[in-house]
Order: C-alpha cells, then sequence, then structure tokens
C-alpha cells in the first residue's frame, strides 16, 4: 500500500498564484500536498497556464521548492490518455509520460476512458502505458481510473466490475491510487453531485483491501459538513476549477472596487468558449457567469496582465490571491 503518501488533497495548479499557495500551506502546516497537472494546463508542448511547457513548470516548483525549504509537495501528472487535449494519437501520451519522468514527477494518473476503442482495448493500452511509465522509473507512483463527469444521474459501476478492473491492474503492477465516481460533479461555479455515501463506502472498503488507496475526483465546492462525510472513505480528493473560479473572482471585484475596465478581458474570455462545457441550468446569455467559469483560461493573456499590473497599482494583487486560495486548502484540510 502506499504509505508514503500521505496527501489527503490534489490541486490543480490554475494559476502561479495557486501553486504558490500550495507550497505556502504545505511549508507552514508540514502537509503534504498533491499537485495535479491536466495535458491541458500543462504538457510537454505547453498548456494555458503561463503557456508552461513540463519543464518551465517544474523549473518553477523548483524555486518555490527552494522558497518554502518545509513544503512537501508531489508533483501529479491528472489524466494521462488520448483525448484530454484533443490529441488521441497514443505518441503524444507516451511523449507527456517521458517529458514528466524526466522532470521528476512522482505520480502520473492513466486514463484511457477517451481511448477510441473496446474497453478491453482500453484495458490493454493501459497496461501498456504503465509499463513504459515503470520502465523509466520503477518509483514512480501510479494512479488508475476515470471519473468522466457524466452527470449526476449516471449509473453507478457494480462492485463486481470494480473488482475485476482492479484485479486486472495488480496483477502486473501496484498502483497507488483507484479512482472511482462518488456522485460528485462539478459545474459552473457549483457542486452539482450528490455524494453516494453508501455506494462509496463499500467502493472504498474493497479498494483497500486490495490494498490500494481510493481517490475522489470532482470534490469542488463542498462544504465542511460534505467533506466530513468523506472522512474514512475516501483518502484523498482532486480540487481544481474552485481554485480558479476564485481567482477570477476577485480580479473582478478588484476592477470594480478601483475603477479598471475590465470589458476587453472578459471579451477574450467570453469569446474562447471555455466555459460552454461547465454550463448547466444558466445560459450563454449570462455573461458575468462565463467570464467567472473560464477566467482562468486565459489568465496567460495581455488583456489579464494588463488588469493584474493596473490592480498591483492599488495593492500587492499577489499576496492577496495566494492567501485566498490558501484559505480554500486550508478549509479542505481542517473540515
Amino acid at each position: 500500500m502506499a504509505n508514503n503518501i500521505t496527501a489527503r488533497f490534489g490541486i490543480g495548479p490554475m494559476s502561479s498564484e495557486t501553486i504558490e499557495a500550495v507550497y505556502r500551506f504545505s511549508n507552514f502546516n508540514r502537509k503534504q500536498v498533491m499537485l495535479i497537472a491536466s495535458k491541458n494546463q500543462i504538457d510537454h508542448s505547453g498548456g494555458y497556464v503561463n503557456g508552461w511547457t513540463t519543464e518551465e513548470y517544474v523549473d518553477f516548483t523548483k524555486s518555490l521548492n527552494n522558497k518554502y525549504n518545509n513544503s512537501d509537495v508531489l508533483l501529479c501528472r491528472d489524466h494521462c490518455g488520448p483525448g484530454f487535449n484533443g490529441e488521441y494519437v497514443l505518441k503524444d501520451t507516451y511523449q507527456t509520460i517521458e517529458v514528466d519522468i524526466k522532470n521528476g514527477f512522482d505520480l502520473i494518473h492513466i486514463d484511457f476512458c477517451h481511448h477510441k476503442g473496446t474497453n478491453d482495448e482500453k484495458l490493454e493500452e493501459s497496461k501498456k502505458a504503465i509499463e513504459f511509465c515503470k520502465k523509466l522509473n520503477e518509483d514512480i507512483l501510479i494512479e488508475i481510473g476515470t471519473d468522466e463527469n457524466l452527470g449526476d444521474n449516471f449509473a453507478f459501476n457494480s462492485l463486481s466490475d470494480i473488482e475485476k478492473e482492479i484485479d486486472y491492474f495488480t496483477s502486473f503492477c501496484n498502483p497507488d491510487f483507484f479512482v472511482v465516481q462518488t456522485g460528485s460533479w462539478v459545474m459552473e461555479i457549483n457542486q452539482a453531485g450528490n455524494f453516494n455515501e453508501d455506494f462509496s463506502r463499500e467502493v472504498s472498503s474493497l479498494i483497500h483491501s486490495k490494498g490500494l488507496k481510493f481517490k475522489e475526483h470532482n470534490a469542488d465546492y463542498l462544504t465542511s459538513k460534505e467533506i466530513a462525510k468523506r472522512k474514512g472513505i475516501a483518502d484523498a480528493m482532486n480540487i481544481a476549477p474552485q481554485y480558479g473560479v476564485i481567482q477570477t473572482g476577485i480580479i473582478l471585484n478588484k476592477c470594480l472596487a478601483y475603477g479598471i475596465d475590465y470589458s476587453p478581458w472578459a471579451e477574450l474570455v467570453y469569446k474562447g468558449n471555455k466555459w460552454k462545457k461547465w454550463l448547466k441550468d444558466s445560459t450563454p446569455d449570462d455573461k458575468f457567469l462565463c467570464v467567472n467559469i473560464a477566467g482562468h483560461y486565459h489568465f496567460n493573456s495581455d488583456e489579464y496582465r494588463n488588469i493584474y499590473d493596473q490592480i498591483s497599482k492599488h495593492e500587492d494583487i499577489k499576496e492577496v490571491l495566494i492567501e485566498s486560495l490558501m484559505e480554500v486548502i486550508e478549509h479542505y484540510e481542517n473540515s
């Protein structure tokens, strides 16, 4: 069992401020935290977070590790598989693995749910990818399983199907985390799902009996009560969009407070259409909501940097963001 992993939370590196908040929290609280980079965010060919390649991202984390030398942060790859960045060629997935391991990543989540093939073919290709990981670094930590956002009315897999899949993977490797849907579902700027506690408890017992840890994805926007429900069930939870939404909200509020025109950035975000995948009950006419949902996809734009610089003339906005984002981590940690 992955006893060396003590982290209870995986945080999406939505911005440089989010990343620093993770290191600062880990440093001051002596807690291990996971940074879970998706292929869209950071990859061998770049991503929407600062336009960083994997190497540039790791260089930044190294600088923070030096700044916060008591921090314990695991660099993790989230959803490593075809289709997550619109690229279905397996070569791209293997490039991600190779560059991640070369740059010292600690964990890779192998997720072939979007691979174009039968379920057996998806499992077979997953096995090949894991074996490739282990060939490059036998100590690399492995996470398996998918959390496709199917809504809160999806049919849960049977325990027997889950057990078969776990047994398949444990027959040739020792995974650290296994991901199973719990009912959590992030839409707009809310937790739109319903946690199925009874099912999750049964799954947790099964996963633990196999010597693995249970990871829940889509755990954004949870109340203290909802977080407490997961204790003893989920060993770790992933939270990502919430951090981007919080940063966007702070930036917009500061613009309003100081009379800064944010309309060029808002227009860029709206025309980018990244908000479409997150809409549930609202309509595209609610442009302010759409900008809140998708602002983080455009932090690496001249329009954003312009308003950021204008806010910085009034206050230390970087520090405000880091401290505010840290509060969310503390909310999850202390609930």
